[in-house]
């Protein structure tokens, strides 16, 4: 069994290496033994990542410019003449998932007026970070002033993923080992509004692009899709055989990428349900048996491109790939980096980071791809128009059977 078939590895290219961060050596900290990386966040401003090593502590690294250019903000980091800031945030309780919210609208989830909010100053463009805690508890922070804004506490047992929506609403979304996801309105004084049952611990969550749909996994093998706004289970998708430890939308929310210690990354159609390809991270690929126990190529983690043309995955292989979703047999990139744990894009997709449980980080720049008029056109209507609502759409036969079976866009 190989990561790669034969003679492959040697002929794809490596992503480019902007940076590499060490914790000790940045704050000067030395990290204790059982200390591992566990959470990474970029900020929507570009600007600023975050991350955790499973104790109290919150490690955050800021850029600024005496220029007025923020087009590549976080390519600073390699600029000489860059202002780097470094602040640590203590959260009193070992942190294991961190996420970043900007509040961008004013667009509100409940019609009920709110008397009383804690947010209602909160101008449009802060940015918060929210911190799941070992004990479930959530602490939400602002990150100008560094105090503590809200605690949310439901959950039972710890937290595995956060995500804010990306509407701009400040309306989060925790997962957690208590089999549950729940929905909390920030801007509602951390109202708890959906609590999402599930058999076994949840490990991941994704929002599609709209707002509109919540996918998660987790223990066992299915993948479920909620509705945001109704709390209500819309489909569940069924095809690996394991454990599935991760997800992520594409930009138009058209495809769900999915990722499983059964060695495969799927690509889901979402209005369907169907295997749209499988990213194989052993071949050849193991048997459904043998793909169900430990084979030493587990994915961990997929994370997805705002171009919509790329995914980043790491797998207990040491080895981090860059895919085009257009071809599922190579990786249009490929590095050896051991004890992976975490991967993030930036918000703007052009960088990507990949944590080690040695505490270090690598950015790597992002491959990117100009898309065409026609293909943003159709991914805007996708993002924006329910999938049941399409057909009504007075729009010529060939646009709407675009629409409807993304793969012949």
């Amino acid at each position: 069994m190989a990561s790669f078939a034969s003679g492959n590895e040697l002929t794809i290219p490596q992503p480019h290496k902007l940076l590499e961060i060490d914790t000790d050596a940045e704050f000067e900290c030395p990290r204790k033994h059982g200390e591992e990386v566990l959470s990474s966040a970029w900020a929507p401003d570009g600007r600023t990542f975050a991350w955790s090593l499973g104790t109290s502590k919150v490690f955050i690294l800021q850029t600024s410019s005496p220029t007025s250019d923020t087009s590549r903000p976080f390519d600073l980091l390699i600029n000489p003449q860059a202002v780097r800031e470094k602040k640590c945030l203590d959260c009193h309780g070992p942190v294991v998932a961190l996420a970043f919210g900007c509040r961008s609208s004013d667009k509100k989830w409940h019609a009920g007026e709110v008397n009383y909010n804690r947010l209602q100053n909160f101008a449009l463009g802060s940015v918060v970070l929210a911190a799941g805690l070992l004990n479930g508890d959530i602490k939400i922070w602002d990150i100008v002033s560094d105090k503590i804004m809200l605690v949310l506490r439901d959950h039972k047992k710890a937290i595995t993923e956060l995500s804010f929506s990306p509407d701009g609403s400040l309306v989060l979304a925790s997962s957690s080992q208590d089999c549950t996801i729940k929905l909390w309105d920030s801007m509602d004084d951390g109202n708890m509004f959906h609590s999402l049952p599930h058999i076994k611990p949840v490990l991941g969550l994704a929002w599609s692009s709209n707002a509109q749909l919540i996918a998660s996994v987790g223990i066992g093998k299915l993948v479920k899709l909620w509705n945001a706004r109704s709390g209500k289970l819309e489909g569940k998708f069924e095809g690996h055989n394991n454990d599935v430890t991760s997800c992520a939308f594409s930009p138009d929310g058209a495809f769900l990428y999915t990722s499983s210690l059964d060695t495969r990354v799927i690509c889901w159609e979402v209005a369907t349900g169907e295997i749209r390809s499988s990213f194989y991270h052993m071949l050849p690929p193991p048997r459904p048996i043998f793909a169900g126990g430990v084979n030493g190529h587990e994915v961990r983690k997929v994370v997805a491109s705002r171009d919509g043309w790329h995914i980043v995955t790491i797998c207990n292989d040491g080895i981090v790939r860059v895919w085009d979703v257009s071809n599922a047999t190579v990786p249009r990139q490929a590095t050896r980096f051991p004890d992976t744990r975490v991967v993030s894009y930036s918000h703007n997709s052009f960088l990507f980071s990949v944590g080690s449980r040695r505490g270090s980080f690598r950015i790597y720049r992002a491959p990117m791809r100009m898309n065409k008029l026609r293909t943003g056109c159709l991914r805007t209507i996708r993002s924006s128009v329910p999938a049941e609502k399409v057909a009504l759409l007075h729009l010529p036969r060939k646009v709407v059977q675009q629409l409807e079976h993304p793969q012949l866009a």
